[in-house]
């Protein structure tokens, strides 16, 4: 095997796994905004120009949190249940491993093919364990959102609007 590729293997793969962290955190501000945002910003709604205005601001907010800070905010909001608070206290360090300290843990296995291949497959079991958990957060605040007219069709239309004007080629 090319060892260079299989270098880039394991970096390519350390890549997703930090992209499924990044989705997942994003899943957790949206879980925010309809524990938090929607049942305050509704009852007060008076033009579209406010709303938008409000809601940018929320997520710009939201947006500068770290995730320890984001499950921070989730659990004062009220997780629903203890088995999602127990998983989203595993991503936080599985991501705060990948960010920090990773590399330096597995500066030995990264030095021979079948230590790469360890690697890889670790990378892929913890993207799976993120990309898991966004699903599961996110059928939860869609329930929510569902009830405040935010339904899938609602998202899909809004969706493609952003799809076509940022010109999209995926």
């Amino acid at each position: 095997m090319d060892k260079s590729a299989h270098c880039k293997d394991v970096y390519a793969h350390f890549g997703l796994a930090l992209y499924s962290a990044q989705c997942l955190e994003q899943a957790m501000i949206h879980f925010i905004l309809m524990l938090d945002h929607f049942p305050k910003a509704t009852p007060e709604f008076t033009t579209k120009k406010q709303w938008y205005e409000d809601f940018d601001k929320f997520i710009d907010t939201e947006n500068k949190r770290t995730m320890g800070q984001l499950l921070g905010r989730l659990q004062k909001l009220g997780i629903p249940c203890e088995q999602l608070e127990i998983k989203l206290k595993e991503a936080l360090k599985k991501r705060n491993w990948l960010a920090h300290s990773y590399f330096p843990d597995r500066a030995m296995e990264f030095m021979n093919e079948t230590g790469r291949n360890k690697m890889i497959v670790e990378l892929q079991q913890v993207d799976q364990f993120f990309m898991r958990l966004d699903e599961e957060i996110s059928a939860i605040y869609a329930q929510i959102a569902n009830k405040y007219g935010v339904t899938d069709d609602v998202l899909n239309k809004t969706m493609n609007e952003l799809l076509v004007k940022s010109q999209s080629d995926l």
